[in-house]
């Protein structure tokens, strides 16, 4: 029940995260045509986002993620992988920095926008990486060492 627990609360924190992060790189393009976004509206616009994005983006991240992490899990109760944050961290970084440019292979279009550029990109993977890191955290230490 911890692992998937811990599984569940990785893919909520790379929801978020991703989400924030694509909503301000949105709103600093808006930004650059002359336009004045105040922080409130920063607020508004990613809860709004985060909200919005809940039936697309996070389901999307939890696909892909959750079948990695508790594949890991496992490998590290087996003692096959001692799992570290670090890995949870090059998995989650991996899993979502190649979920974009898939869907967009498979589609044929942009499925998230913020997406479309390296830095957007670099962006979901750090999502993915903080996630990663999280899940970490809640799952506890690796049960290879003990």
């Amino acid at each position: 029940m911890q692992v998937v627990l811990s599984v569940v609360v990785g893919i909520l924190v790379a929801f978020t995260v991703g989400s924030v992060v694509g909503t301000q790189m949105v709103l600093c393009s808006v930004e650059e045509m002359g336009l004045v976004v105040s922080w409130g509206m920063r607020w508004q616009s990613s809860w709004r986002d985060i909200v919005g994005l809940s039936s697309s983006l996070l389901p999307l991240m939890a696909i892909t993620l959750a079948p990695a992490w508790l594949l890991l899990a496992w490998l590290d109760r087996r003692s096959m992988l001692t799992a570290r944050a670090s890995i949870f961290a090059i998995c989650g970084v991996l899993c979502v920095g190649l979920l974009h440019p898939l869907l967009y292979m498979v589609f044929g279009v942009d499925v998230y926008a913020p997406a479309r550029s390296l830095a957007g990109l670099a962006g979901q993977g750090l999502a993915g990486a903080l996630g990663g890191v999280v899940m970490s955290r809640v799952l506890g230490p690796s049960r290879s060492l003990q």
